[in-house]
């Protein structure tokens, strides 16, 4: 009599999702500790090194000593896009996913996230010359010029891409007006379930008043906590460097300068508003993303939506473990424990 092979493993990525001042972090922290698995961020912010304070980096006392991936490794002017955030998250996914049989990513941006767990639509060739006119188009005569152009193109792409929104309006037209199809696929398919693991989607959740207050508490503790220091030391470099590289005061931002604050911490450092504006502006901007996220997250098809608003991180990775119990005995018809 022949033996059975043995069992295969049925492998998990576990992919928490949600707005900031859910609590991602803490809740992630648990469910990897029980795990033995790392957590891979997810945030486009946080991968900056040099600004913990301005894009909320994991604090010691809320990882478990969980060790936390793509943090504070990339130069403050660097810019990342989704293709280059998989290429250095989806090595780390795989690794855990060999040891463990479990992977843990979270974060709250959206497409980053999309990215590491499955293939993306190959995007149209670009045309860096059209690209440099549509910018300095943009730049010359405002962001709406351009979408006013892309609608007269294709109004349903003009339709999905918010009017002072340069980089994708840029980024729209130079598909449509370089590629013969003259198509904008857009990001309707983005959450088609065609990921490389099997993974379980976990949505956080909150009731808006409690994270509204989440979120401009933290507006207040980030000016007064060292954002403020950490801009005024990047403005400090920049400048110094600036007689080197030619680059004059109007450049575009980009890089951690995109995050949300520094604008409004930069305008308070220039004197055009006083701190108490800085952090109201900060919390609304914050409030604004928050909205943005919550779109996000009402396109995760099959995800498991847990609401954080009376539970603690502990009992929020609890529920999360016990789906990933029951996701990976559903994946192999016979296997009862993680």
């Amino acid at each position: 009599m022949s033996k059975h092979p043995p069992e295969r493993r049925a492998d998990l990525v576990i992919a928490l999702f949600g707005p900031t001042g859910v609590g991602k972090t803490a809740i992630a922290c648990h469910v990897a500790q029980e795990l033995g698995t790392r957590v891979v961020s997810c945030d486009s912010m946080q991968l900056y090194r040099g600004f913990p304070v301005l894009t909320n980096q994991p604090q010691a006392r809320e990882t478990l000593g969980v060790v936390q991936e793509l943090v504070d490794v990339a130069d403050p002017d660097v810019e990342w896009s989704a293709v280059e955030y998989a290429r250095r998250a989806r090595p780390l996914l795989e690794e855990d996913l060999s040891r463990t049989g479990f992977a843990v990513i979270a974060g709250g941006t959206g497409l980053y996230l999309r990215a590491a767990l499955a293939p993306l639509s190959a995007p149209a060739p670009g045309d860096p010359a059209l690209r440099r006119r549509l910018e300095e188009r943009a730049a010359r005569e405002g962001a709406a010029t351009l979408h006013r152009r892309l609608a007269s193109l294709d109004p349903e792409a003009a339709g999905a891409i918010h009017p002072s929104n340069t980089r994708r309006l840029v980024r729209a037209l130079e598909v449509l007006m370089s590629s013969p199809e003259r198509r904008w696929s857009g990001r309707c398919d983005l959450w088609a379930p065609d990921y490389y693991h099997h993974t379980l989607l976990v949505g956080l959740t909150m009731d808006r008043e409690s994270l509204y207050r989440r979120v401009d508490h933290r507006a207040r503790m980030m000016f007064e906590g060292g954002a403020v220091e950490e801009v005024k030391a990047h403005r400090a470099r920049v400048a110094a460097s600036a007689p080197m590289s030619g680059e004059s005061e109007s450049r575009e931002r980009r890089g951690v300068e995109r995050a949300i604050g520094y604008r409004e911490i930069d305008d308070f450092l220039d004197g055009g508003i006083s701190a108490d504006e800085a952090v109201a502006r900060l919390a609304a901007a914050t409030r604004k993303y928050v909205r943005r996220q919550d779109t996000w997250m009402r396109k995760l098809q099959g995800a498991v939506i847990i609401d954080t608003s009376r539970r603690t991180a502990e009992e929020s990775a609890a529920l999360i473990l016990a789906e990933a119990r029951r996701a990976r005995v559903l994946s192999t018809a016979h296997r009862k424990d993680i």
